[in-house]
């Protein structure tokens, strides 16, 4: 099966991704969120696959579910976050990298630019999915970026703006 490369849209929790995705979607396949299904799943369950309770158990859960939703999605230009960014999770919380993430072929299917959406404290808000604290965030955001850099991708910072705006600006950077 041929694979097009994805955009890969990122960023710290809370950063307007999954809004941002859902509009695109008007326009273009996407592949949403895995994260948040893994987490809704483990706390329906009664499962700790969480980051913030085992996160190697939530980095597996997310990791083989975002492989399934790779083949079934395939033909999807933008992904909702990457499992990528698990690594950042594991280097903020000064754990090892598992080598199933270590060693995965990022570039293979993905386009070198990624497309950040910046820590916004005026659309921030936590939810049950969504546990972590603003200045949590921050960090995160810090780590994302030097994990992205250090694999080769390029970075397109999108602006804080309104999602219309969001979608403009990543279709003018399209190539």
């Amino acid at each position: 099966m041929k694979y097009i490369k994805k955009h890969i849209i990122t960023g710290a929790p809370g950063t307007g991704k999954s809004t941002l995705t859902s509009e695109l979607e008007k326009e273009f396949p996407c592949m949403h969120e895995v994260s948040r299904k893994v987490i809704i799943k483990e706390q329906e369950s009664g499962g700790d696959g969480m980051p913030w309770q085992n996160l190697g158990r939530f980095a597996q859960l997310v990791f083989d579910t975002f492989i399934q939703e790779l083949v079934l999605n395939h033909k999807a230009v933008f992904t909702d976050r990457f499992i990528l960014d698990l690594i950042a999770y594991f280097d903020l919380e000064g754990k090892p990298i598992p080598s199933y993430l270590a060693q995965y072929p990022y570039q293979d299917q993905f386009s070198d630019k990624v497309f950040f959406a910046p820590t916004w404290e005026e659309i921030f808000h936590k939810d049950d999915q969504r546990q972590q604290e603003y200045a949590y965030c921050l960090e995160l955001e810090k780590v994302l970026l030097t994990t992205y850099k250090e694999k080769g991708f390029d970075i397109v910072h999108l602006p804080n703006s309104p999602v219309s705006d969001r979608v403009s600006f990543i279709k003018k950077h399209l190539v």
